[in-house]
């Protein structure tokens, strides 16, 4: 909030509190009013004040929220003096949107998953059964076998 026209030294009050532009109603929050204010002392004729409000907008969205503001001269303590307010629920510059959430699509349901069909016993089987280490044994036999005859006929051929 730009402030103008204040006294340099001077006690002041900034009261802001939020209202529902729709409604053009004051914000309630669990019954209280949500506002905020802030005390400063004047140095300047012309000063920025930041007014900040914290609360729970789960339940504000879509709606819009406009600022109003009243400002206090606090010289006499006991007796608070009205120095100006703002209250523009039009006021684009003091109204803020919250976003409406967008709604969860809902989840696909999941087809169930199929029985596995049962398979009779005596359905043919893939793959080869044979048993390997006694092929290699057999060939390993031939192999010998050719290797003797082979050494047999060579000796016989050196003794002629």
């Amino acid at each position: 909030v730009t402030l103008e026209g204040l006294e340099v030294g001077t006690q002041y009050k900034l009261v802001g509190w939020q209202m529902l532009k729709e409604e053009n109603a004051e914000l309630l929050i669990n019954g209280k009013r949500v506002e905020s204010d802030y005390t400063f002392t004047a140095d300047s004729e012309t000063m920025k004040v930041e007014v900040a409000f914290t609360f729970d907008a789960t339940s504000l969205d879509g709606k819009q929220l406009v600022t109003f503001e009243e400002l206090y001269d606090l010289s006499n303590p006991d007796e608070p003096k009205k120095v100006t307010e703002h209250k523009d629920i039009e006021d684009k510059g003091q109204t803020i949107t919250f976003k409406e959430k967008p709604e969860e699509p809902e989840k696909p349901e999941t087809p169930p998953t199929p029985e596995k069909p049962s398979r009779p016993s005596d359905s043919p089987k893939t793959g080869d059964n044979t048993n390997l280490y006694g092929l290699l044994a057999l060939l390993m036999t031939s192999g010998a076998g050719l290797a003797g005859i082979f050494f047999y006929k060579r000796r016989k051929m050196k003794k002629s």
